[in-house]
């Protein structure tokens, strides 16, 4: 290969990842969605503002170009990799709540990927208590004690 030669094309893609590829990486997709601009139209033309894009998981990797599962993967490894992945996962989160509580994204959208994307700390626990009245009680009794005279089991 010539020296001074530019190199062209797609980089290639890694296939040995370890945390310092991963939080560089993600350091670069990061950048890229707070660097988003928009275009606002103002009374003498338009003007360009900071639009930062939300973070999430499935933006991330099609930046990195691997599967979700493979994130997903990851973050259950015990060692710097899985380590970094958790961070990262972290960082999403924490981008998701707070563009939530500022009103800078959905809350109801940002409320379905919490709960779609980190389901074990963003569910819904819903505990349906059943009740019976008194009246109902007593008729319910009064039923069965009938069917038991009349030779039928409960």
């Amino acid at each position: 290969m010539e020296t001074g030669k530019k190199k062209r094309g797609r980089p290639r893609k890694i296939t040995s990842w370890d945390a310092a590829i991963l939080q560089e990486r993600s350091r670069e997709y990061f950048d890229k969605c707070d660097s988003r601009q928009k275009e606002v139209p103002v009374k003498d033309g338009t003007v360009w503002i900071s639009d930062p894009a939300p973070y999430s998981i499935e933006g991330l990797c099609c930046y990195l170009d691997i599967a979700r599962w493979t994130f997903d993967g990851w973050r259950k490894l015990e060692n710097a990799l899985g380590e970094r992945a958790r961070m990262i996962h972290q960082r999403i989160t924490a981008n998701r709540v707070e563009g939530a509580l500022d009103g800078r994204q959905n809350a109801s959208f940002a409320r379905f990927m919490l709960a779609n994307n980190d389901a074990e700390h963003y569910r819904e626990k819903v505990e349906v208590e059943n009740s019976v009245g008194d009246e109902v009680k007593t008729l319910l009794e009064s039923v069965v004690g009938s069917w038991k005279n009349a030779g039928l089991k409960e």
